[in-house]
């Protein structure tokens, strides 16, 4: 029935998400909160007076199913024979860190909804992205290599660790944000991506917050694709990066008997946001190798680059979400299979990224 309560949240956080975004469209276009130019040096497509506050929509398609599923099993409202018993103990034992990371996506697309309306210099930006989640981590004891608490020190290591993984997946998706329906169903897939995986390891809250994740990106896309009436912005993209983040390092915590630890798990989330992360390593590599800032936006994207060879821009939107999906799935297998089925699940995706990276390179490119 965990399944079933899953679809429920993510049905739930698509309706809030696409109610909430239709009402956005008409709130921006009268408030002129409109795309706007990026910060100097940038490299931008001409702004379109479309507006960019659908970050908000996609933001209370995920707090608002969750808020009332913590809400409801506080008040002793979930009953057993629909939501496991195991999955309401666990809601009411983790209320403060689900009030605490809530915070955490809070503040993230606070920070974003500011640098839509007035672009932020870079430097602050990534300080913020590394503050609140070594807050949200220390605070929530959610920290990625938690086996370094045992040294001097090790508990602040683990924590800035985490603090950097956010950082770069928050990046890694805003990145991402550069063409229709893009960032929103990459995100909508790895999250379901995410959710699946959950339930094979009996992670139920995880799955279920990862469903409100997918719901809510889904429940946006139809006002952003394929021709947007509303973008996310920075509130949006840094919100779903911060969310994913969240949702990978938790899915790392599986119960073991101290036999059989499966260390190998810790590729999963590696595998699930391999295509974002791929997309911003080499953009980021293409700019330094052109002696530009790695931190100034351009149309030199995964995405600019199909574009370049042809590719209509909804079809780009979709290729990436295929390929997204396709290296994805393999998360999902690791959970079946012993450590050598993830050292080849792990060699496949490098393998496939490694072949995209061949191609690219081989083929003529009509990029910026």
């Amino acid at each position: 029935m965990i399944a079933v309560a899953s679809l429920a949240l993510m049905a739930c956080a698509c309706m809030v998400s696409l109610t909430a975004t239709m009402m956005l469209v008409k709130v921006g276009n009268r408030t002129g909160t409109l795309d706007t130019a990026g910060v100097e040096g940038q490299v931008k497509r001409e702004a379109r007076r479309v507006p960019n506050i659908g970050g908000l929509g996609i933001v209370l398609g995920i707090v608002v199913p969750l808020v009332a599923a913590f809400g409801a099993a506080a008040a002793g409202l979930s009953p057993t024979d629909l939501v496991s018993e195991d999955l309401t103990v666990g809601i009411a034992t983790e209320s403060r860190a689900a009030v605490v990371v809530l915070g955490g996506l809070i503040a993230v697309h606070v920070l974003g909804l500011v640098d839509d309306r007035v672009p932020l210099p870079w430097l602050p930006k990534l300080l913020f992205m590394l503050a609140v989640p070594a807050i949200v981590a220390w605070q929530s004891d959610t920290r990625v290599l938690t086996a370094l608490d045992g040294i001097v020190g090790g508990a602040w290591l683990s924590v800035l660790l985490t603090a950097l993984w956010f950082a770069v997946t928050m990046n890694a998706i805003n990145f991402m944000d550069n063409m229709d329906g893009l960032a929103g169903g990459t995100a909508c897939v790895i999250a379901a991506a995410i959710a699946g995986v959950g339930l094979k390891q009996e992670q139920w809250l995880v799955a279920g917050a990862a469903a409100c994740v997918s719901g809510a990106a889904l429940g946006f896309l139809p006002l952003n694709f394929p021709r947007a009436k509303i973008f996310m912005g920075d509130g949006g993209s840094l919100a779903l990066g911060f969310s994913l983040a969240f949702l990978t390092t938790r899915l790392t915590y599986v119960d073991t008997d101290g036999t059989d630890p499966r260390w190998d798990r810790i590729i999963i989330p590696f595998v699930l946001l391999a295509v974002p992360l791929y997309d911003m390593l080499s953009v980021v590599a293409i700019r330094l190798s052109q002696g530009r800032s790695p931190f100034l936006g351009d149309l030199q994207h995964l995405s600019h680059r199909f574009e370049g060879r042809g590719l209509s821009r909804p079809r780009v939107a979709v290729a990436v979400w295929t390929l997204t999906l396709i290296v994805g799935l393999g998360a999902v297998i690791v959970t079946d299979g012993s450590p050598a089925h993830s050292m080849v699940i792990a060699a496949q995706t490098l393998g496939a990224l490694a072949l995209l990276a061949v191609v690219e390179r081989g083929m003529p490119w009509r990029g910026a």
